[in-house]
């Protein structure tokens, strides 16, 4: 028996020493008596576990109680070819223990897929959401009610210095807001009590005496207003803005929690300012579309220094069309309506129109010179009429323009008309020429203005 089982072990590839038992002899090898012999050795120096069908789990824990380790062979032909008498089947109750275990241990795994930050905000959000963050609690949203925006806010921080709503209106150019109508003060437009005017950057409240009330008005020019003082019963020294350090008053729009603004989509400012001019062309577009290629490419930057005048030309040539584009789409979206117009005959024999042109909050200024199209939709007995003409006058915000032709004006129309702008490109095409010229030509100024151009050190002479 010991000659046996350390001539050649069962579970090791036999060896070709001529030493060991012949093992190509299955029959003589395996043996009754040889077979009880290896199992009783084997279920001492291994104790397995009992298994039941209505276990949890099944753990086999081999602890061998023997000196003889089971070699490993020491050459892979050797194991890869090994003869029928070194192979022993396994024992089929104990492939099915090890299978039900494998599927109970796999049952108890939990797989689940992990979403990404983009499919998380990608989801279906209401209508009220704010287009930043994606917050959506009704008591801290607030709308902007500009015609062409009507977008929702919050009034959170997020990663900016000023709540989101805030920075919307700011960068907007916009000024009247209207709360939620789940919100605790119901569905209000924020105004005025005296005069109606929407501006919430003027607006702010006054508690009113004796009353669980309080009053809203602008700080011009009703705060000032000497009736308001007499015949209310106001206080008008408790006087005290809506918005405060950048945001709107807790007790108006609620802050959102630290718990909503953590779980928020988190925003930069960068990427508000970017989306902010990407609504100017496209008001449908979301934070998403910045990803776009070619939507967030920038212009190469100054510097201050250039080595010659091509890559001076070079850096400020887009900068210049960048800038045409802008004012460009500025200027052909101001669109007024609703004019009101009288006419008069210059010494010239060519009509003049005078009209109110409303100021705007936005950067454009008229200047004499300008021109503008002058348009009448037309009625039942008068076709649609339109003339260009260009800003002589400039009175307060009374605008006079002469037209460049005295045909079809319609004298007696006097309402109704609209006041388009018209964008030059005289400016901005001489700069282009300017650089192109100052590139190509080294004599087109001095020595001494071309160095100092491009930003190099010149010794004054």
């Amino acid at each position: 028996y010991q000659r046996r089982v350390h001539g050649t072990h069962p579970m090791q590839p036999p060896s070709s020493s001529a030493s060991g038992p012949d093992l190509s002899q299955k029959d003589s090898f395996f043996d009754g008596g040889t077979f009880d012999a290896l199992n009783t050795r084997f279920s001492q120096d291994f104790n397995f576990e009992e298994f039941t069908q209505d276990s949890d789990y099944i753990e086999f824990n081999f602890n061998s109680q023997s000196n003889d380790a089971v070699n490993r062979p020491s050459s892979a032909a050797t194991w890869n070819e090994p003869s029928q008498a070194s192979v022993v089947s396994e024992d089929p109750l104990a492939a099915r223990g090890r299978g039900a275990a494998e599927t109970e241990s796999t049952a108890e795994l939990n797989f689940e897929e992990t979403l990404d930050e983009s499919d998380v905000y990608s989801a279906d959000l209401p209508e009220h959401a704010c287009k930043y963050c994606g917050i959506h609690n009704p008591a801290c949203v607030v709308r902007c009610n500009f015609p062409s925006c009507r977008k929702w806010f919050c009034n959170g921080r997020g990663n900016t210095s000023a709540s989101h709503i805030i920075n919307h209106l700011v960068r907007a150019k916009h000024k009247d807001v209207s709360l939620h109508a789940n919100s605790p003060l119901g569905e209000t437009i924020l105004e005025c009590y005296s005069c109606g005017c929407r501006n919430v950057f003027l607006l702010g409240f006054i508690p009113a005496k004796n009353e669980s009330v309080v009053v809203l008005l602008c700080r011009e020019p009703c705060l000032s207003v000497s009736n308001l003082k007499d015949g209310m019963n106001w206080d008008l020294t408790q006087w005290q803005p809506l918005i405060d350090d950048k945001c709107f008053l807790p007790w108006l729009v609620k802050v959102p929690s630290d718990q909503e603004q953590l779980r928020s989509r988190q925003i930069t400012s960068q990427q508000i300012n970017k989306l902010e001019e990407l609504w100017k062309a496209n008001p449908e577009a979301s934070l998403e579309d910045l990803e776009k290629p070619g939507v967030d490419d920038e212009p190469t930057p100054v510097l201050a220094r250039y080595e010659d005048a091509y890559q001076y030309q070079n850096i400020f040539g887009p900068l210049v069309k960048l800038e045409a584009d802008y004012d460009k789409k500025m200027k052909e979206s101001q669109t007024h309506d609703s004019i009101n117009v009288r006419w008069d005959m210059g010494l010239n024999k060519k009509r003049i129109a005078y009209f109110v042109f409303p100021k705007s909050d936005n950067e454009l200024r008229l200047v004499p010179g300008d021109e503008l199209r002058l348009r009448h939709p037309g009625d039942s007995t008068h076709q649609p009429w339109q003339c260009v003409g260009h800003v002589i006058k400039l009175i307060n915000e009374e605008v006079a323009i002469e037209l460049r032709s005295n045909h079809g004006v319609p004298l007696d129309l006097t309402c109704g008309f609209a006041v388009d702008f018209i964008w030059k490109s005289t400016s901005f095409d001489r700069m282009q020429a300017a650089m192109k010229t100052f590139a190509v030509d080294d004599r087109s100024v001095s020595g001494y203005i071309y160095h100092r151009l491009l930003g190099l050190h010149v010794v004054p002479q």
